[in-house]
Order: structure tokens, then C-alpha cells, then sequence
């Protein structure tokens, strides 16, 4: 939160919509007026986010933790950011279809939302720049009823984008993936299919903890590096090919996984010696 954002909490008193929504009128990157919307009233009634309040466009989402939406939202093609636990901890909406206006996601953005069951990042035009999940920490951590998730091009699967989605049982991870971040699937115990991009190459610590599902993986050729923990505790997982490229397996990357039988692990790749330990 910048300096004069501070300033504005402490001494300015947001102004609310005749349906509920608080929001500030602030200067945009090119010093025009959007709608930062802060939160809501205990008199709420919206059934929608709004694109425009006043006429102005509705550019930023923060503050709704825990607002009272029901069913599918749309988030307006108006805004470019959604803060830290902006859409947080909600109880009754279902699915959430993010636009290519959307530039930035915060951390917690989404989590806990007890009744989601499908989200979708719509892609940007190639000419245009994508959305941003470098800071999309544990976005979606909590979501219990997850099942459908559409993600957009990135580079990444940030830390714990994914965690404790207990009810999600698959998911494709974009072509331009190159690595997954710690804990990014962690104890998702349904999870049973991953398709896996082509040039992936690095799975971090605990990044498919717990996944009791799972019964097998087939990594592809460029993954080169498995961190600590990161299969720990796939108690089903039955066989993994490991690919001719790869470099190093930390400690318990298989940790705890009874049922696998050890792969045939390629020449120069660094094991760690508990790499396989039941």
C-alpha cells in the first residue's frame, strides 16, 4: 500500500454506492480518474461487481473479504487489479471469470472462498501484456470445492497458488510454464491428472505435497530439477519416469510414497540419499 493510500485510510471516508460497494475516486497510471472499490456496507445488496461508479471506471478490487456475491461473477473488463485478499474468504460465489483487463492478481486474492468451483483467466491478446501472477501468492489456497480451473499464460505457478484444493482432480498447466513454486498443489488429495507443459523445468519444495491421488507422472524432458518434499506423501503414486536431463532430486522428493517403485534415474543426476525414503 503506497504512502498516500495510507494517508487516504486514516483521513478519508470512502464514499458508498445506493447497493453497497465503498470505493475512493483515485488518479489512474495516466493521472485520470478510476474507481478504487474498498469494500462494502452492512447494508449490502449488489448482485455484481460494477464496471462504473459515477460514471467513472471501476479499475481496482480490494477490500471485499468475505462480500456477500452469490452465483457466477464477471469480473468487469474495466479493471486491471485485484489486491491482496481482494475477493477473499466469500461463502457463496460459484464461479469467478476473470477478464484480459486484468493485469495484476495479489496475494490471497481469491482464497478461502468456500464455494467456488471454477475460475477462469481469460488470456490477453498476444499483442497486448498479460496478466501478472508473480505476486499471486496462495491466490487460490482453501477454495474446498475448486474444480475447474482455466489458467492464463505465465512463467510461473506462484507459491501455493493451488493449495488445499481438495477437490480438484485436474489440471492443465500452460505451455509457458517453466517452473512450479513451492507448495503449488500441496495436499489437492484429488488431484489425479496433471498435464504437465512441454518445457518445463524446475518443480519446487512441496509443490504436489500430499497429492493422494496421484498414481502416475510422466515429467517432460526438460524438467531438470525436483525439490525438497515436492511428491512427499503421494501415497498412490505407482511410477514416474524421470527424464534423461535431470540434475538433481532433493531430499524426500518421494519421501513417503510406499507404493512407487524407484525409477531408473539417469547418469549425472545429482540424488539426494532420502531423495526415495518410506
Amino acid at each position: 500500500m503506497e504512502f498516500k493510500d495510507k494517508l487516504r485510510k486514516f483521513f478519508e471516508i470512502p464514499k458508498t454506492t445506493e447497493d453497497g460497494f465503498k470505493y475512493y475516486i483515485v488518479p489512474d497510471e495516466n493521472n485520470r480518474d478510476e474507481i478504487k472499490i474498498v469494500g462494502f456496507s452492512h447494508k449490502f445488496t449488489a448482485t455484481s461487481i460494477p464496471s462504473h461508479i459515477e460514471g467513472i471506471p471501476v479499475g481496482i478490487i480490494s477490500g471485499l473479504q468475505g462480500v456477500p456475491l452469490k452465483g457466477e461473477i464477471y469480473i468487469p473488463d474495466t479493471v486491471h487489479t485485484i489486491e491482496d485478499l481482494g475477493l477473499s474468504i466469500t461463502k457463496g460465489i460459484t464461479k469467478i471469470v476473470v477478464p484480459p483487463s486484468v493485469k495484476y492478481i495479489g496475494r490471497y486474492a481469491f482464497d478461502f472462498s468456500q464455494a467456488l468451483e471454477e475460475i477462469i483467466f481469460n488470456d490477453t491478446d498476444e499483442t497486448e501484456c498479460g496478466l501478472s501472477l508473480s505476486d499471486a501468492e496462495s491466490a487460490l489456497n482453501g477454495c474446498t470445492k475448486l474444480k475447474r480451473v482455466q489458467l492464463p499464460d505465465m512463467i510461473a505457478i506462484p507459491m501455493g497458488f493451488l493449495s488445499d484444493c481438495e477437490s480438484l482432480e485436474y489440471i492443465h498447466i500452460p505451455e509457458t510454464v517453466l517452473s512450479i513454486d513451492d507448495c503449488a498443489f500441496s495436499y489437492c488429495e484429488n488431484l489425479k491428472e496433471i498435464d504437465f507443459p512441454e518445457f518445463l523445468e524446475e518443480i519446487g519444495e512441496m509443490a504436489f505435497l500430499e497429492c493422494k491421488s496421484l498414481e502416475s507422472i510422466q515429467l517432460p524432458e526438460n524438467v531438470d530439477f525436483i525439490g525438497k518434499s515436492a511428491f512427499w506423501g503421494c501415497e498412490n503414486l505407482r511410477e514416474i519416469r524421470i527424464p534423461s536431463g535431470m540434475k538433481r532430486i532433493c531430499k524426500d522428493a518421494f519421501g513417503n510414497c510406499p507404493k512407487l517403485v524407484r525409477p531408473v534415474i539417469p547418469e549425472g543426476c545429482s540424488v539426494d540419499p532420502k531423495a526415495f525414503d518410506n
